[in-house]
């Protein structure tokens, strides 16, 4: 046996016995851990889920904003393009549709064509007789104001044709619309509204009597739309007697007014428009231009220059 069995510690059995508790002790702390639930492990997910929920209240009652990659996707708007309005478009500011010179004027309801009335009796003549006379005259005041032959081309044929044999009228003067030269009318026809009436004159014969207002629209003198219809619509206004001789009409009285023309072709027996030239101008009234445009209006007003 060793010295060191001998020694006297280990000879006595209460230290033994306590050495003996620590040395288990010991290995018991030094022993692995088994497998097991660790509630440390547990505590971050749980955080990470209350502090998710937390913000999608937040997001929901509008306190805070997600970050920009979890917003949804937004499509750009698309962008509007804005076209300049054509020449011929009535535009906010007053422009004229020039492809409906009539639109803003009492005769944007007009006929293009001359109207006739029915027939009725008047004295000695039945109604058939004067509804042929009605027909006669409207032959002859459509040559004499909407006929491009004689409006534009300045040719008295057609009109002349109308008329009772023994006529003869080698400068029918305001009695036809002539457009000066150098203007031209919009592709919208002439436009036309009145009436006819008959009467029985001082030898018996039967008189047709006309009243009628012509509007002319003309083609402006740049692709900029005028500012107001009176600037390129002009006005004709007519009374007429017309004998019937054989059937055909005999020109007797006239008086007529234009308005919103040019003054110096007026002065000539042609129709332009008032934009053109000096003198253009219409004389200053207290009436609306509208005014021109009535059958009621009376005639003996010259020719407004």
């Amino acid at each position: 046996m060793d010295d060191i069995d001998r020694h006297p510690d280990l000879t006595d059995e209460k230290w033994l016995r306590a050495a003996e508790k620590r040395a288990r002790r010991a290995a018991r702390k030094s022993r692995p851990r088994r497998p097991g639930p660790r509630y440390s492990r547990l505590v971050i997910p749980v955080v990470l889920v209350l502090f998710c929920g937390a913000l999608i209240v937040l997001y929901r009652v509008g306190s805070v904003e997600l970050p920009a990659s979890a917003a949804p996707p937004t499509t750009a708007a698309t962008p509007t393009t804005t076209t300049a309005p054509e020449p011929t478009r009535a535009e906010a500011d007053g422009h004229v549709d020039l492809a409906q010179p009539f639109a803003a004027t009492p005769a944007a309801d007009w006929p293009t064509d001359v109207p006739a009335p029915a027939g009725k009796a008047t004295g000695p003549f039945t109604a058939a007789q004067v509804a042929a006379a009605y027909q006669a005259v409207r032959r002859t005041t459509t040559e004499a104001r909407l006929d491009p032959e004689v409006i534009l081309k300045h040719d008295n044929t057609p009109y002349l044709a109308t008329l009772a044999p023994g006529v003869k009228l080698p400068d029918p003067g305001t009695r036809l619309t002539k457009i000066a030269d150098g203007y031209q009318l919009l592709p919208a026809p002439p436009k036309v509204t009145g009436d006819m009436t008959s009467s029985v004159g001082e030898h018996g014969e039967l008189v047709v009597h006309t009243n009628f207002v012509y509007a002319y629209a003309f083609q402006p003198a740049s692709h900029q739309a005028p500012a107001t219809p009176w600037d390129i619509v002009s006005v004709i206004h007519e009374n007429a007697d017309y004998q019937i001789v054989d059937g055909k009409p005999w020109p007797s009285t006239e008086n007529s007014y234009l308005y919103a023309m040019n003054c110096d072709l007026a002065q000539q027996g042609l129709l332009g428009p008032l934009y053109s030239g000096p003198g253009s101008a219409a004389r200053p009234g207290t009436e609306s231009p509208q005014a021109y445009y009535d059958p009621k209006h009376p005639v003996n007003t010259g020719d407004r220059c």
